[in-house]
């Protein structure tokens, strides 16, 4: 299916919003993409419809917790394989999705940055192929920002460590990160992974607020 099907067909949207359409299809061409769009303009889509195209595993990195459990929710209701993994759950809960990860069922898994770095969770992304990393909320990544979060840090490493060749696609996000943040974030890729972005700068601006 094209992204325009995925868009009308498991979404129900009709057409794409200003953005979205270049952003996906720079990931699905296997750009590396820097991405700035308003809150509220579809920035979970422009990773959601490659992770439908893409053959493995969509990998989100979140800082949001209930943002993780809405957009999963939102997911799971419209079919499709997604799930997380997060400080919120039991063990027992952390397991079931282990196991779906490890039987192929999933299509995305969100996790929070605290979470890449463990043991437990490189020995455990060994068994999935990865096709597509979204990093959401990538202002976060700043250590200048009123939410840097230090694990944030990691993400960039944790990839280095996953691979050493044949890097998948990977897309960072963020509604509001200013100049001084936007260079922080391409130095931090650049520096570790050698990634130089194809950029689109959406703006900050919400169509729909006075």
């Amino acid at each position: 299916m094209t992204a325009l099907n995925i868009l009308r067909s498991v979404f129900g949207y009709q057409s794409f919003r200003k953005g979205q359409e270049e952003v996906i299809h720079a990931a699905l061409s296997g750009q590396d993409a820097l991405v700035v769009m308003a809150t509220g303009n579809g920035k979970s889509l422009c990773y959601q419809i490659p992770a439908l195209c893409f053959p493995g595993l969509t990998l989100v990195i979140s800082p949001l917790i209930s943002l993780m459990k809405d957009q999963v929710d939102q997911l799971q209701a419209n079919g499709i394989e997604a799930d997380f993994l997060n400080s919120s759950q039991t063990p027992e809960q952390q397991q079931q999705v282990e196991n779906k990860l490890i039987s192929g069922q999933l299509k995305l898994l969100y996790v929070s940055p605290e979470k890449v770095m463990t043991n437990s969770f490189f020995q455990l992304i060994s068994y999935a192929q990865i096709s597509f990393i979204a990093i959401d909320e990538a202002h976060c990544i700043s250590q200048w920002g009123h939410d840097f979060r230090p694990d944030y840090l990691y993400a960039a490493k944790f990839i280095k460590k996953h691979y050493t060749d044949n890097l998948p696609a990977i897309s960072c996000f963020t509604a509001t990160a200013k100049p001084d943040v936007l260079k922080e974030i391409r130095e931090h890729f650049q520096e570790n992974l050698g990634i130089t972005f194809h950029e689109f700068m959406g703006g900050h601006e919400r169509d729909n607020l006075d």
